[in-house]
């Protein structure tokens, strides 16, 4: 969802296609990014602990229920408005300066994708919980560590400039992430919700 509607919003709203958020290019690479994310990390997770201790599935319900698609728009929501608002403020600062405001909204995505994979783990255990039954998993370190690592290269190296991105201060660095965990982590929120009313429901 922050791709597509990244992709759709900016040429709407009339900005220059040399300055949109997501060029053709950017596009490609997200998916090459995010999609072996997702899959490595989320297919190594261990059973979550209460699985036994929940009522059988409905073979009537369907595969995607409404609970679970609200909860997949309201999260790509949040991520596209985290990092589209990111990069329509610094593209109005810095009129003149696109790779850095496109810099600010990729880096949000490409953070808050490896944040969410820890986030929707579990839709009952905390994200903290899941990444300790997993710390041992050198796979899981690889990916990780390997998306950071590709975030900074894309951003640190000559490889920006072909990429149409800018380095960004410590400041702007730690405002990404900062901003990342908020369009990310209230999820947790939303867990620590429904663990209150279970218990108070018992």
């Amino acid at each position: 969802m922050p791709i597509a509607f990244a992709s759709l919003l900016a040429p709407m709203m009339g900005i220059n296609p040399a300055s949109l958020l997501l060029l053709p290019l950017h596009v490609v690479l997200l998916e090459l990014v995010i999609d072996p994310t997702c899959s490595i990390v989320l297919e190594r997770q261990p059973a979550e602990s209460n699985i036994m201790q929940r009522p059988p599935r409905n073979p009537k319900e369907k595969l995607l229920t409404a609970s679970m698609l609200s909860k997949s728009v309201i999260q790509g929501l949040m991520i596209f408005g985290a990092s589209f608002a990111m990069y329509y403020y610094f593209i109005n600062l810095y009129p003149d300066n696109a790779p850095l405001a496109r810099t600010m909204g990729l880096s949000i995505i490409l953070l808050s994708n490896v944040l969410l994979v820890q986030v929707n783990s579990s839709n009952t255990e905390f994200a903290f919980k899941t990444f300790m039954r997993q710390i041992k998993d050198k796979v899981m370190w690889a990916v990780i560590i390997g998306t950071i690592a590709g975030i900074f290269i894309m951003i640190y190296t000559p490889l920006s400039g072909f990429l149409k991105l800018a380095p960004l201060s410590a400041t702007q660095l730690l405002l990404s992430i900062g901003i990342s965990c908020v369009a990310v982590l209230w999820y947790e929120l939303v867990k620590a919700g429904r663990y209150v009313l279970s218990r108070k429901s018992k």
